[in-house]
């Protein structure tokens, strides 16, 4: 469990631990040398042969989104259902950024 870096072209998650203050968030991926994107501890990683969740979480990242719930307030979260599809992680970013 912690805050991890994502590879969508390898489809790999690294584990970085709880600790804020020692997170590299611009990290390259030891396989590829791509991008890896630092998300919340939140994210699950699907299996590596599931192409359709890949599809929407690389989409999902590229948009901005770190996989944290948006805050209500002092102790409000707010839930949802994770996309299923790429239209429906379309319309979840045009959600996320009004809040």
């Amino acid at each position: 469990m912690g805050y991890k870096n994502v590879c969508t072209n390898c489809r790999i998650s690294l584990s970085e631990g709880t600790n804020y203050e020692l997170f590299n968030t611009n990290k390259t991926c030891p396989i590829c040398k791509g991008k890896m994107y630092f998300v919340n501890e939140k994210f699950k990683a699907p299996k590596k042969s599931n192409d359709k969740e890949w599809k929407i979480i690389e989409y999902l990242l590229l948009s901005g989104y770190d996989f944290r719930n948006p805050i209500y307030g002092a102790e409000k979260y707010m839930y949802f259902e994770f996309p299923k599809n790429l239209q429906e992680a379309k319309a979840f970013v045009r959600e996320m950024r009004k809040l």
